[in-house]
């Protein structure tokens, strides 16, 4: 009789790659040994599924016998909902932030528990990248995060933080919920929310949500700067243009 359905094998073999990229995707980058601890996993095992992983681009092995996502997953992570990101829409209203601050601009989309950056445009004056399509998000400390959160009710807010976690990044990280709802109650007056070198230091972002016809907002734009260069500025000016085009692109996608 034929065999029918995937083998045993093969059904391991799935679950196996899956635990190795999910290692990765959580520590941005490992060693071998470490990998392999956390996919409870043998290191020749391991060492067997990195290999052939990288032949196709899904991880890349980078100095100090380190190894990270490589760029076939975010290539692939830009078609897993097509339908659901507007980039037709969005694109030109970016566009229009990018010509008036020459700052990086990104669109952010809630993938369950997830904020995943789904569109990035960058300033010609850059000095680093500072995030990438693919790219996740913290709830707790991106302006993208709680512009998201913003738009949830009060108790949504504290399920979707407790599942996430609130770790510490920098020493201005947010990391007490009520903290983090205070300081989104505090700037969602003005509509717009602020991460204050939170994720990251030296870099301040301002975001919107995007509104919705019904229910929490599933998109919000941002706009990062390196501290800096925000503080000569004025900050209510940023504000008022990323709210603006956050409302413009909710009166788009609802038409």
């Amino acid at each position: 009789m034929a065999q029918t359905g995937p083998s045993k094998k093969s059904l391991e073999g799935v679950e196996r790659t899956v635990r190795i990229l999910h290692v990765l995707r959580d520590r941005s980058e490992a060693t071998l040994t470490e990998v392999a601890r956390d996919a409870e996993l043998s290191e020749a095992t391991v060492l067997r599924y990195l290999s052939s992983l990288s032949s196709f681009g899904y991880v890349e092995r980078i100095p100090g016998n380190r190894y990270r996502l490589g760029w076939e997953v975010f290539r692939l992570g830009q078609h897993a909902a097509p339908g659901a990101v507007p980039r037709a829409e969005a694109l030109p209203i970016m566009e229009e932030l990018l010509d008036r601050f020459n700052e990086t601009v990104n669109l952010a989309y809630r993938k369950d528990d997830e904020v995943v950056i789904v569109e990035v445009l960058h300033g010609h004056r850059a000095i680093k990248r500072l995030t990438a399509v693919g790219q996740v998000d913290p709830w707790h400390a991106s302006a993208v995060g709680k512009a998201l959160l913003s738009t949830m009710p009060p108790a949504d807010q504290v399920a979707v933080l407790k599942r996430a976690g609130l770790p510490r990044f920098t020493p201005h990280t947010l990391v007490d919920i009520a903290a983090v709802q205070a300081d989104i109650a505090a700037t969602m007056k003005h509509g717009y929310t602020i991460d204050r070198e939170e994720a990251e230091e030296d870099l301040t972002c301002l975001a919107a949500p995007v509104p919705a016809s019904a229910g929490p907002s599933q998109f919000a734009l941002s706009v990062s700067f390196l501290s800096h260069r925000l503080k000569a500025r004025n900050l209510d000016e940023v504000a008022q243009a990323i709210v603006s085009a956050a409302d413009e692109l909710g009166k788009r996608l609802a038409i």
